[in-house]
C-alpha cells in the first residue's frame, strides 16, 4: 500500500530529511531491544517497562517488531498520511489497519490474514476524503470477501481533453464530488487451488465541477452526476508466499467491468485490467519484482476512469487514454537483518483515438528507498521512496509493498 506525495525538488529534500530521521529513530529504539530480559527470562516485579516493551520486540532476534501487538485484537496498525501534491495542497491524514489472523490455517493465516481499514485524509485546497474497507476469509480460505465504501472532494488537474496534439499536455481542473461503495466475493476453484473466480460490484456518484472559468475548452461536463453502477467479472491466481511483502510467487488478476443504464448507471462503458506481479527470490538475500499492467476503456467511459499510467514518480491521472500499459521492476537486497535497500524503474504509454485525433503519450519514471521489516510473522515490511520523472520528484510511505494487493 502507498500512500504518497508529490513535491518539488526542494520541498523533496526536506520532506525527505523528516523521513530519514524518523526511521533513524526506529533504528535506534531497535537496538534498544539489547536493553531487553534475554527471551524466556521472567522480568522482576520492579520491570513492569521492559515487561510492557517486550511486546514490541521479537523473541528471535531482539528487534522492533510488532507482530504481537498486531495480532491482538485491540491493537492496529497506525499508518501516516502525508498530502504534498501541488495540485490538491499540503495536508494529511490517518489510516488505521488492523490484522485478525487466521490461527487454524496455520503460517497461512498470518499471510493472508483478514484486514480492516478505516481513515481519512484533507488537504488545504479543499480536497478530503474518508473511507473505510474490510476483506475477510472464510470457510479455510476458500471463500474471501472483500467491502468497502467512502466518500469525500478531490481536486485533480486532467489532461487530454483538446482536439488536438498541441492540447494533450493542458491541464482541466475539476472538483469531484464523489461517494460510493464495493462489494467483491472471490471462490477458489479447489481447496487451497492458486485459481480463483469472483464478482465484484461498484456503485458510485460523482459530480464533476470545473474549476476553470471560463472553459479551457467547450463542451466539458460540469455539475452533471455520473452515476456508475457496474458488475465486474473477476479471475485471479495467487502464489504469493505472503500479501504484504512478497518474496516469491506470481499474481494475476483479469477483470471485466461493465456498467449499464438499466442496472441505474448514467451511460453505457466497459473497461478490461489485466494485472501481472511476479516475484522471485535470489542468492544473498535479494529478490526481483516485476509489475505489468494492461487497460483498455471503451467509449462512454467517464473521464475519471479512463486508464491512466501508474508509476512511482508520475502523477496520477497525468497520463491519460482509452489504453495503457506500464512496466516496473523493482529489486530489493535486505543487506543487514530486517533493512532493506531498494531500486525501482519503469516506463508507461497511453493511447487517445479520436475522431479527429489520435496520439500516444509516454513516460518513464524510477527512484530508490529503503525498507524495515516491521512484523516478521505477517511478513510485513515499511519504509520510504524517492521516485522522479520529468516534471516531478515525489516520495511514497510504503506498508507491505507498493504493488499491494490483499
Amino acid at each position: 500500500m502507498i500512500v504518497f506525495g508529490a513535491v518539488n525538488p526542494r520541498s523533496a529534500r526536506r520532506y525527505a530529511c523528516v523521513l530519514v530521521m524518523a526511521f533513524a529513530a526506529a533504528w535506534v529504539s531497535s537496538l534498544q531491544a539489547q536493553t531487553l530480559p534475554p527471551p524466556g527470562s521472567e522480568p522482576s516485579a520492579d520491570t513492569p517497562t521492559a515487561t510492557r516493551a517486550s511486546r514490541f520486540f521479537d523473541a528471535e532476534d531482539g528487534m522492533f517488531d510488532v507482530s504481537s501487538f498486531l495480532e491482538d485484537p485491540r491493537g492496529f496498525l497506525p499508518v501516516p498520511v502525508v498530502v504534498t501534491e501541488p495540485a490538491v495542497g499540503y495536508g494529511g491524514g490517518a489510516v488505521g489497519m488492523f490484522l485478525r489472523p487466521r490461527p487454524e490455517a496455520g503460517s497461512e493465516g498470518w499471510a493472508r490474514p483478514n484486514i480492516s481499514a478505516i481513515g481519512g485524509l484533507a488537504t488545504e485546497n479543499g480536497t478530503w476524503a474518508a473511507f473505510a474497507g474490510d476483506t475477510s476469509r472464510w470457510l479455510d480460505g476458500r471463500l474471501r470477501t472483500l467491502a468497502g465504501g467512502g466518500t469525500g472532494n478531490i481536486n485533480l488537474d486532467f489532461f487530454g481533453f483538446g482536439a488536438d496534439r498541441a492540447d494533450v499536455d493542458r491541464a482541466v481542473r475539476y472538483s469531484l464530488q464523489f461517494s460510493g461503495a464495493v462489494a467483491q466475493v472471490n471462490w477458489q476453484l479447489q481447496p487451497r487451488s492458486e485459481w480463483a473466480v469472483g464478482v465484484r460490484y461498484v456503485y458510485a456518484n460523482v459530480d464533476p465541477k470545473l474549476r476553470d472559468e471560463p472553459p479551457i475548452f467547450p463542451g466539458l461536463a460540469d455539475r452533471a452526476r455520473v452515476t456508475v453502477s457496474a458488475p465486474t467479472a473477476i479471475l485471479e491466481y495467487d502464489t504469493r508466499d505472503n500479501v504484504f511483502t512478497p518474496t516469491r510467487g506470481v499474481y494475476a488478476e483479469s477483470a471485466y467491468l461493465v456498467s449499464r443504464e438499466t442496472l441505474g448507471a448514467s451511460t453505457d462503458f466497459e473497461r478490461f485490467d489485466q494485472i501481472l506481479m511476479a516475484w522471485k527470490t535470489l542468492p544473498h538475500e535479494v529478490t526481483l519484482g516485476a509489475r505489468v499492467n494492461y487497460a483498455r476503456a471503451s467509449g462512454g467511459t467517464p473521464f475519471f476512469l479512463r486508464p491512466f499510467v501508474a508509476l512511482r514518480g508520475v502523477p496520477d491521472v497525468r497520463y491519460q487514454g482509452d489504453e495503457m500499459v506500464s512496466l516496473e521492476l523493482e529489486g530489493r537486497w535486505q543487506f543487514q537483518g530486517r533493512w532493506s535497500v531498494v531500486a525501482f524503474g519503469g516506463a508507461g504509454r497511453s493511447w487517445s483515438r479520436g475522431q479527429a485525433v489520435s496520439f500516444t503519450q509516454g513516460v518513464g519514471a524510477g527512484g530508490a528507498g529503503f525498507r524495515y521489516e516491521l512484523a516478521r510473522k505477517f511478513g510485513m515490511h515499511v519504509g520510504v521512496d524517492v521516485a522522479h520523472s520529468p516534471g516531478t520528484t515525489a516520495f511514497y510511505f510504503i506498508v507491505g509493498n507498493a504493488w499491494f494487493r490483499p
